[in-house]
């Protein structure tokens, strides 16, 4: 008879996963079994105390190795002061594995009888192919089990586990008696409960991996989709703030007015600014652009409103010439500039001065655009506006600041942003503040 690390070696050899735990491959397949985590202990204990209730046999679950996972049920007297002695439990162990090995090549239940006399199942958990372990159960006598039933005491012997046995030979007496044929007969029918349990929680397993698996392939596609819708409408927020028909019905009258009065020279001028400032508002930036190329954006915006306003409108840009060529989101300069023109200078009739400056603090990179307009509040500029609804150039202007934090939340997070602040009537300022090191991205 083989001794219990040979008897352990085929137990590895019949264990398709040794210490592993259930998950599947992409084609639905187990790839990984553990009868801990397909069951739970909890869970398992459960059914062994179901199991000796319904037979009145002891149970225990074991690993391939015939190591116990469970905590003993309705083990007796007898069996529990052999198993608690370290001279006698690798006995036991050998036996479980002797009984568990049989029963998983075998792929039935296994009766046999353990070293001390006792009659004993195996109850293999075989699942798609995966031997996961045993139920032990049994601890009974019988009298008229036929010749074939192995007998391990022929074959395990042990004089200190023998000297043990004798010690608790007082406990066999309150050891219940069993017909074979009875004792066969439950070792079958808990043979078809576990291994329909099995079935059960595998089938469980799958069903609840299948469905984690869809549903992490629903997120992912819903966080796609959440990128794409907010790109979609970060692209319409820009349409929107780009096609200020307002705006184009402006230049478009005074380039008719020029006409009429026949200055060719101004004409020319006007018709140039817009066609340069019309050509950058649709051309497709990317991202990032150079500091310099807003720049122009705005003095070309500046340029057009100086044809119409003329001296009430003045204006600086003095930005460092180190910030030119240092990279900046598109397209969020020039709605602060309009701002300061429309809801600032514009709404005095003296006029008024825009200034647009630049700096580097704290490796951070900062513009602001200041007017000395009367600096309404947004309340006061709702109201006097309430009455064109959306058919007016700040309706537009609005849409573009918006814009403009949007995308400086997205591309740098809460610590770099806009900030608008306003004295009564000696003028609004607003800074842009992104950090001058970034790693230069697509939004």
């Amino acid at each position: 008879m083989e001794d219990y690390q040979e008897l352990l070696h085929l137990a590895e050899m019949q264990s398709d996963s040794t210490d592993d735990y259930f998950s599947m491959d992409e084609d639905g397949n187990m790839t990984k079994l553990d009868i801990i985590h397909l069951f739970g202990k909890e869970k398992l204990e459960n059914i062994q105390k179901s199991l000796s209730k319904a037979t009145g046999v002891a149970f225990v679950t074991v690993d391939f190795r015939g190591e116990p996972i469970t905590d003993a049920t309705f083990f007796s007297g007898f069996c529990n002061q052999v198993r608690n002695s370290k001279e006698a439990i690798e006995g036991c162990k050998s036996s479980d594995a002797f009984g568990s090995i049989q029963a998983a090549v075998t792929k039935k239940a296994n009766v046999y009888f353990c070293p001390c006399g006792l009659l004993e199942m195996a109850i293999p958990i075989i699942v798609r192919g995966h031997y996961l372990g045993g139920f032990i159960g049994g601890q009974v006598q019988c009298v008229d089990a036929p010749e074939s039933v192995s007998r391990l005491a022929s074959v395990m012997r042990s004089d200190q586990s023998k000297e043990v046995r004798e010690k608790c030979e007082e406990f066999r007496k309150e050891i219940p008696v069993f017909p074979y044929e009875k004792f066969l007969d439950i070792a079958n029918l808990v043979f078809l409960v576990i291994n329909q349990l099995s079935e059960n929680e595998v089938s469980k397993h799958i069903h609840e991996d299948a469905l984690k698996k869809r549903l992490k392939g629903i997120q992912g596609s819903n966080q796609l989709l959440v990128k794409e819708i907010t790109k979609k409408n970060m692209e319409l927020q820009e349409l929107k703030m780009n096609f200020n028909p307002c705006e184009t019905m402006d230049v478009m009258t005074s380039l008719m007015n020029l006409s009429i009065i026949e200055d060719k020279e101004q004409f020319q001028e006007f018709l140039g600014s817009f066609i340069e400032y019309t050509k950058y508002k649709c051309m497709d930036k990317g991202t990032f652009v150079p500091i310099s190329k807003e720049l122009d954006y705005a003095e070309n915006y500046l340029l057009i409103q100086k044809k119409k306003l003329g001296d009430r409108l003045n204006y600086s840009i003095q930005v460092p010439r180190e910030m030119h060529m240092r990279k900046m989101p598109s397209g969020i300069l020039l709605p602060f500039v309009q701002d300061a023109l429309y809801n600032g200078i514009a709404l005095k009739k003296q006029g008024g001065k825009i200034s647009i400056g630049g700096s580097i603090r704290n490796n951070n990179l900062a513009l602001e655009i200041s007017d000395d307009g009367p600096s309404l509040s947004e309340v006061e500029l709702e109201a006097k506006y309430e009455a064109f609804k959306d058919k007016h150039e700040g309706y537009y202007i609005s849409l573009g600041k918006d814009y403009a934090r949007d995308k400086m939340r997205r591309l740098f997070g809460e610590e770099y942003k806009i900030i608008s602040e306003g004295t009564r009537n000696k003028g609004c300022k607003s800074v842009l503040i992104w950090p001058g090191h970034y790693e230069e991205r697509t939004e």
